[in-house]
């Protein structure tokens, strides 16, 4: 048999939704395409099972942390912060790693992130949210309380200023990083998406100081890993 990694496999009579789940995730990293040229998808049908054979699309880039969706919701692709994996919350409150694995290795689904959108702005964002928890090393906390991704609808007016300025309104050392920047209609119609990150990142949390307004100059840095 073809070397097909194992959460793929199934055997006859076996309940296949993890393996659905995990090659719908290859799916989306490798970027497969519908075609209506009979030689870009090949069926090959075996004793051991079926072999669906696709071409990829060309130039693809299946990136960390890569952004796909719309409206109805937003996923984000695997990646990594000083080799710290991100959250994202579902409906029911629960953080689930963009991995798609939980902390016993068993494969799970990811939640969509859904955008709520109540404000005016014309440019939200699907962005990182690190917390610096008070009174703890400055070290990013892989939980889903702390570390996870969302969409937000505002980033500080000093984030032009350099890093991650924090976000004093929210209490705790919190700053937000995005991912990718979403575009709106002034009827508040949702127009597309445009990525921003394309590669993992290192983050360091520069705690204390003030800049010339009396304002807390804490940031977050973060760069290409």
């Amino acid at each position: 048999m073809p070397n097909i990694p194992r959460e793929l496999r199934v055997r006859k009579g076996d309940d296949i939704s993890k393996a659905l789940r995990a090659l719908v995730r290859y799916a989306e990293a490798a970027e497969v395409y519908t075609s209506s040229n009979d030689k870009d998808l090949k069926v090959t049908r075996k004793s051991q099972g079926t072999l669906v054979s696709a071409k990829f699309k060309k130039n693809a880039f299946p990136h960390p942390f890569k952004v796909r969706g719309d409206i109805n919701g937003f996923s984000v692709a695997e990646g990594s912060v000083n080799a710290a994996t991100p959250f994202i919350k579902g409906e029911d409150g629960k953080g689930v790693s963009i991995s798609g694995y939980d902390e016993d290795g068993n494969i799970v689904d990811v939640p969509r992130i859904k955008v709520d959108k109540k404000s005016d702005a014309l440019k939200t964002y699907i962005a990182l949210k690190v917390t610096m928890v008070s009174g703890e090393e400055a070290t990013i906390v892989e939980s889903p309380d702390t570390f996870s991704v969302v969409h937000t609808e505002y980033l500080s007016e000093r984030f032009s200023q350099g890093g991650s300025p924090v976000q004093s309104d929210e209490g705790d050392r919190i700053a937000y990083y995005p991912l990718a920047k979403l575009y709106w209609s002034k009827d508040g119609s949702f127009l597309r998406h445009c990525q921003i990150v394309y590669h993992n990142l290192n983050h360091r949390f520069v705690a204390g100081g003030t800049n010339a307004e009396g304002e807390a100059a804490e940031r977050h840095y973060f760069w290409a890993a």
